[in-house]
């Protein structure tokens, strides 16, 4: 392949997945400026790259690797949250006068006409922020971007034995995780934020897992669902608290 016909594959590539990238990448990391670093930093090493795959599919999970490859770095140096970080930030969230202040000056407006969806994918980010980066990867590949589990064992440059584990613990992880927390799923469970944000902002107390068993793959469908959305103001606003607690008070786990 000739340089103009390099140069012409990585933009059309470019062109055609940035978006998906780009969605793909705020799921494993969460925070947008972040992902969109991570993204341009994408994109230049693939307009430095030497060589690049000479098919349309091949390109696509050439630049999943790359762009993986700097979020789960991204990830390692910030280190996994705590189960609970979401759960907990709302106390903080409460006593943040100007947090409240803009809360309710959004209710009842088209942002926030989702908001129990919209939380859930929230929540099923922050709640992949608590597993391991390769685990968290795995699973959106797989599950959310759906290649095959073999391309996604060569994007993350690992075995089809480890990826396969990988993908198997994650499951395991989000489901005990879900079973221990979520009350939209179990009578046991402590967090019902999704119905309370709802009712907060739109006056109904929408369940998003309403005659749904709350299997992964039904959580899977509404995160992918929300995917083209980008993050609401009011979670971008409590992600600036969850981080500032992080900042201030560690309860990272490092691998």
């Amino acid at each position: 392949m000739s340089e103009p016909e390099r140069m012409s594959a990585v933009a059309e590539a470019w062109d055609c997945h940035r978006s998906e990238l780009l969605r793909f990448v705020r799921r494993l990391v969460i925070q947008p400026e972040i992902a969109e670093d991570i993204v341009q930093k994408t994109a230049v090493r693939a307009i430095e790259a030497e060589t690049v795959p000479d098919d349309g599919l091949g390109l696509r999970k050439w630049l999943f690797r790359i762009a993986s490859n700097l979020a789960i770095d991204e990830l390692r140096r910030q280190g996994r949250w705590s189960e609970a970080a979401l759960f907990d930030s709302r106390r903080h969230a409460e006593q943040d006068e100007s947090f409240v202040a803009a809360s309710v000056a959004m209710r009842a407006t088209p942002e926030v006409a989702a908001m129990a969806r919209q939380h859930l994918a929230f929540c099923f980010s922050c709640t992949l922020r608590s597993i391991a980066p390769q685990k968290a990867a795995a699973l959106l590949l797989t599950d959310l971007y759906g290649f095959a589990l073999k391309e996604t064992a060569e994007i993350l440059s690992a075995s089809f034995a480890q990826t396969k584990n990988w993908l198997q613990e994650a499951r395991a992880d989000l489901h005990r995780r879900y079973a221990d927390t979520c009350a939209l799923i179990t009578k046991n469970g402590v967090c019902y934020q999704c119905t309370e944000l709802s009712g907060f902002f739109n006056g109904k107390a929408e369940n998003p897992l309403a005659d749904r068993a709350g299997r992964l793959a039904e959580r899977l469908e509404i995160v992918r669902e929300a995917d083209h959305r980008d993050l609401s103001t009011w979670h971008r606003l409590l992600l600036e608290i969850i981080e500032t607690r992080r900042a201030g008070k560690s309860t990272v786990k490092r691998t």
